[in-house]
């Protein structure tokens, strides 16, 4: 059996795939229901017991649910992946203390690891791991290489002793290709919540038969826009004017603008804010 892991910008999915093609989908509570969706966020919240002062953290849906039940609101976090390529952001001050982007990503994938494994009836320490053709933020191959490298990372702190990567539309090409009595040409579009990536791949029957090869693979391309991107556009149109983006505020007897950082904090919406 293989353990397959899409870990999104938006939502992860974990899979197992038998000896005999079948493919289990690991489900996850979310709302008194089950989904095999897993949101990429993580919600940190400071709790003081007996006198003292923690912090506390939950994931996925749970990370939703406790973010809206709370009164005094903690971190919430997400599209974490959309950073790994970045070179300055190393890392950001949680409750007082540094934590690294590698550490704050594994803490999502390890409750992945272990909510599959139980599910599964199994311990789960290897998978391959789908990966966007270009990361978002990465100007070229090196950039693309530091984010897997962090990304590796991460998994590794999350339990994992192996791991290996795949293009993100390549493995939507393998299940294309399960359900096909005939070869075909075909270009595949992989819309995720960070990058938009797009393969050109001969797939069918033969390519089955006589093992998949390097020129199977005809062209991989990607751009560091999807979801992310529109969401952020929505809410500097819509939102944010409802906020007070463009208009003015009286302090004292001056008239001023309402301050940027107040509606950019919004704008962008995804990762660092309380």
């Amino acid at each position: 059996m293989r353990i397959g892991i899409d870990f999104g910008t938006t939502n992860s999915s974990v899979a197992r795939a038998h000896r005999s093609g079948e493919v289990d989908l690991a489900r996850f509570p979310s709302g008194g229901d089950l989904t095999d969706a897993y949101r990429s966020l993580l919600y940190l919240e400071q709790i003081t017991e007996l006198g003292r002062k923690t912090v506390k953290s939950w994931t996925g849906p749970e990370g939703i649910e406790h973010y809206l039940l709370a009164e005094n609101k903690g971190r919430l976090i997400q599209s974490l992946k959309s950073f790994l390529a970045s070179r300055s952001l190393k890392s950001t001050e949680v409750f007082g203390r540094r934590t690294r982007l590698e550490d704050l990503i594994a803490r999502i994938v390890k409750d992945l690891r272990e909510k599959a494994g139980r599910q599964f009836g199994m311990e789960i320490r290897s998978a391959v791991v789908g990966r966007p053709v270009h990361f978002v933020g990465a100007e070229d191959a090196a950039g693309d290489d530091y984010a897997q490298t962090r990304l590796a990372e991460a998994f590794r702190i999350a339990g994992f002793e192996s791991v290996q990567f795949e293009m993100e539309p390549v493995a939507a090409a393998h299940y294309y290709e399960s359900t096909l009595d005939h070869d075909e040409l075909i270009l595949i579009g992989d819309f995720g919540g960070g990058t938009s990536d797009f393969s050109l791949v001969q797939v069918g029957p033969t390519i089955r038969r006589r093992g998949r090869t390097p020129e199977d693979l005809l062209g991989n391309a990607g751009v560091g826009i999807a979801g992310d991107a529109f969401d952020a556009k929505i809410v500097r149109k819509l939102v944010s004017p409802a906020l007070g983006a463009g208009t003015q505020l009286r302090s004292m007897d001056k008239i001023l603008p309402v301050p940027i950082w107040y509606t950019r904090n919004w704008n962008a919406g995804i990762i660092f804010r309380c």
